[in-house]
């Protein structure tokens, strides 16, 4: 029964060791010893990220394992990576939306937007509130998450829609809309997971590749200034265009709000869990502004803020109470969070996330990623078109492996690019970042795709035929916006 899955490893593997030696046979021009070893780790890790043959993260740390086995650097250059505070902007994220899932204050920010008034039987409007609402909760909480709490609604949306059949009978919806309304909530999350810098981990990954290879850190409020707009955008297009793909099954259907009011008095009045987990969110997101706020008032302020509230311990500090504060549950009053909570976050991808950091800065240390950026940089343009092909080939990529494996491959190589380039290396890798996560054509692009298919109300070609649209409308946007900004 698993003969094939482990004959696809076996040929991964194969690969990887092919390429490896390839590219230690044929080394990029101008790089050391150390810089051909690695770029026979990096083809092999590249193989396996693409293919998954191992678990990410495993592969992640197996890339600078090797690198010091095979003489590249010593362990503690190869993993110095490691030590960056934004792997604790990580871990708090992770856990204030843990907060948010376990108390079901996701659910009644959805519920509660698709029973308000303004929605009344259209559904169109129950179809963009979806939309939005799912956008909103992933700002904060992971895509996968939201996804996988917003499906459920999205069922219980399809159910309220009916429509009249040709006998005069009420009918339900066409199976077509199921897939509108999947798809819907799948590339909803990806795009509110832009939002803000802690929505999606390839956020945080590409910022922290930008700052090791640049030395300019993008701040959470410089981050919403400069992406939310173009991706709040994309949300948009995105819900005009499948709108537009299923407007026949949107005009022939009516919208029972009524069952959504429902499913939101269903949930009860807000519980202490609710109201402090929202607290944190608060408390976090406050501090993450304030630093550019103070500086408004003061640049001492904004450095001393700066000095003593970097973004990284904002969200330890603002979920830290939640671990001591008592909900009552029917075994007697438990934590908000607990020790299973802090189990159950993330951790292979904060795993994968230092990994790929290490591998990044041994190419920034070895000139592999210098050598990279002179073989393509007299080949590409500057300017808005560089912008356009940096995000278009992040956008190539992410359809191929998942999007944080994606970002750790793409940023790098974009950065180096650029700067052979003679252009500012922040933008267009700021770019290829917020591409990483545009991946909308295929299941196995990312998890949200995959757990829209798995429903069964959506087929490959039918995610194909409204993904390739929406990948083609973000890199123009992307490079509209970001290469006018550079």
């Amino acid at each position: 029964m698993n003969a094939e899955p482990a004959a696809r490893r076996v040929l991964a593997l194969g690969l990887a060791l092919a390429l490896a030696a390839l590219a230690y046979a044929f080394p990029l021009p101008g790089v050391p010893e150390e810089g051909r070893r690695l770029g026979a780790v990096l083809a092999a890790v590249g193989v396996l990220w693409v293919t998954e043959a191992l678990p990410l993260a495993a592969t992640a740390l197996l890339g600078p394992t090797f690198a010091v086995a095979l003489g590249v650097a010593p362990a503690k250059d190869a993993f110095a990576a490691l030590s960056n505070p934004i792997l604790l902007l990580f871990i708090g994220s992770f856990l204030i939306a843990r907060a948010l899932e376990k108390h079901r204050m996701s659910e009644r920010i959805a519920y509660r937007a698709l029973s308000l008034g303004v929605v009344r039987s259209d559904p169109l409007r129950a179809f963009v509130l979806l939309g939005l609402a799912t956008a909103s909760v992933s700002a904060f909480v992971s895509n996968t998450a939201t996804t996988a709490m917003m499906l459920p609604i999205a069922q219980s949306v399809l159910a309220a829609m009916h429509g009249t059949g040709g006998d005069g009978k009420a009918a339900g919806p066409p199976p077509r809309f199921a897939a509108a309304l999947m798809l819907l909530v799948a590339y909803a999350a990806s795009l509110g997971g832009l939002f803000t810098p802690v929505g999606t981990p390839p956020n945080l990954i590409g910022l922290a590749q930008i700052e090791q290879a640049t030395g300019v850190r993008i701040s959470f409020a410089e981050w919403i200034a400069r992406v939310f707009p173009v991706t709040f955008a994309a949300l948009l297009a995105m819900m005009a265009w499948m709108a537009f793909r299923f407007r026949g099954e949107l005009g022939a259907l009516v919208y029972d709000r009524e069952r959504m009011r429902e499913r939101h008095r269903a949930l009860g009045g807000w519980t202490r869990a609710q109201v402090w987990s929202t607290a944190a969110l608060g408390l976090a997101f406050a501090g993450w502004l304030a630093p550019t706020v103070a500086g408004f008032v003061s640049p001492g302020a904004r450095a001393l803020l700066d000095a003593r509230l970097p973004e990284g311990i904002v969200p330890l500090l603002a979920c830290a109470p939640l671990f001591l504060l008592r909900t009552p549950s029917a075994s007697g009053p438990i934590p908000v969070l607990g020790q299973r909570d802090l189990r159950e976050i993330d951790w292979a991808t904060i795993l994968l996330f230092g990994g790929g950091m290490c591998l990044g800065d041994l190419m920034g240390r070895t000139g592999v990623a210098g050598a990279v950026g002179e073989l393509v940089a007299g080949s590409v343009p500057s300017g808005g078109l560089l912008v356009f092909l940096c995000a278009a080939f992040a956008i190539v990529v992410s359809e191929l492996t998942s999007n944080t494996a994606a970002a750790n491959m793409v940023v790098p190589v974009t950065v180096a690019v650029a700067q052979r380039a003679g252009a500012d290396a922040v933008t267009p890798a700021l770019a290829a970042t917020v591409a990483c996560t545009f991946g909308f054509m295929l299941p196995v692009s990312t998890p949200t795709n995959a757990m829209a298919y798995a429903t069964g109300h959506v087929s490959q070609r039918e995610m194909i035929r409204s993904g390739v649209v929406l990948d083609l409308l973000g890199a123009a946007l992307l490079g509209l916006w970001f290469g006018g900004l550079g």
